[in-house]
């Protein structure tokens, strides 16, 4: 990992760099990284967690995260190593949530209801994943995804879209779930975020993000209802959505001064 690192001039700017896609010696180690056998891979650093080369880099530091599943230790180790635990990048957030959950849990019993959660754990766990996004975190009903150049390229914003769009497919097949359709309201938004681990006293904990564009993302999936996906205008600029055919609506957001902008797409939608 620190073979990967060039010299910043700051160790903020080894983990802006490194968390922006923009260092070099990371794009070098991705490029090796790749070629072993075989995926799922780090969404950083593209080490293998499967396989014959995944057993023996293991060993040396590369196995999952256990802040998040979808990140080695090696990466996480490694710039907590330079004294920072995070940096202020431009990202994109999906947030997505179940409608009605508290009715449905009532008319399930509990295993039934933790399968039921499970089912939408695991379509929206797939859409961020095969749209290179990371999930940030599961919170009851809601599941949030993260993407952010280092992982998903500069067209982070759009893998969000689609990523959002995939899911909102995905829970609205009739076998979705035991009962059918999972009832789901999504939004996307972009701006800029903290992103790195967090825990108490320094202690690595978790990788998240933090700052204004995430409790936006969330207010915003609160509005959409089910089989909905509402992307900010911000959003929709950069990723370049043609947005001339959908809804467009304002939105007063709780904590927010001014309302926000937004468009709204359906599955059944052409855009």
């Amino acid at each position: 990992m620190e073979g990967a690192m060039p010299r910043p001039s700051t160790p903020e700017d080894a983990m802006r760099g490194f968390l922006s896609g923009e260092d070099p010696g990371l794009a070098r180690m991705r490029r090796v990284m790749r070629r072993l056998p075989h995926g799922p891979n780090c969404k950083l650093c593209a080490a293998p967690f499967e396989g014959p080369a995944g057993a023996i880099l293991r060993h040396v530091g590369f196995a999952r995260f256990p802040g998040n599943p979808d990140i080695c230790g090696s990466c996480i180790k490694g710039l907590n190593k330079l004294g920072v635990f995070g940096a202020e990048i431009p990202v994109s957030l999906l947030f997505a949530d179940i409608r009605g959950s508290t009715g449905i849990g009532e008319r399930s019993s509990p295993t039934e209801f933790r399968a039921f959660l499970d089912r939408f754990y695991r379509l929206s766990a797939r859409a961020v994943l095969d749209n290179d996004g990371i999930v940030d975190k599961f919170v009851g009903d809601e599941v949030i995804g993260l993407f952010f150049a280092g992982i998903s390229g500069a067209g982070h914003t759009a893998a969000a879209i689609a990523a959002a769009r995939a899911l909102l497919d995905a829970v609205g097949q009739t076998d979705a779930s035991e009962s059918g359709p999972i009832p789901v309201g999504a939004a996307v938004h972009t701006g800029s975020a903290f992103v790195g681990s967090t825990g108490a006293g320094g202690a690595v904990s978790d990788f998240t993000a933090l700052g204004d564009v995430v409790n936006t993302t969330a207010r915003l999936a609160g509005e959409a209802v089910a089989g909905e996906l509402l992307v900010s205008i911000e959003a929709a600029r950069a990723a370049e959505l043609d947005a001339a055919s959908l809804e467009h609506r304002t939105i007063s957001v709780r904590g927010r001064s001014d309302p926000v902008e937004v468009v709204a797409w359906r599955p059944d939608a052409q855009t």
